[in-house]
């Protein structure tokens, strides 16, 4: 990140500690945390949702049909895998 941004970031987060209850550093851990939701690949994505479904209970065949699903909704351009595609990410 460049200067500018992590001014842009500090405005952002001493704004979050004003308007809310957040204490500063809560507010930057908040900020921290939304960037990092914001910038993961979709194969990380795909790993870690794998792995919280499976904790849910759920069949490897039901998880790949949810995550093509939501790959589809998500925020980032992640093409239409396969299942087979998706076996090779979780499993290499």
């Amino acid at each position: 990140m460049n200067d500018a941004e992590l001014d842009d970031l500090d405005e952002l987060v001493e704004y979050l500690a004003r308007t809310s209850r957040l204490e500063p550093k809560e507010a930057r851990r908040v900020v921290d945390e939304v960037l990092s939701f914001l910038v993961e690949e979709p194969e990380a994505f795909v790993r870690r949702r794998h792995l919280a479904l499976q904790r849910q209970g759920l069949s490897n065949t039901a998880i790949f049909l949810q995550l093509q699903a939501e790959l589809a909704q998500r925020r980032f351009p992640a093409p239409a895998y396969t299942t087979r595609q998706l076996r090779r990410i979780i499993y290499g």
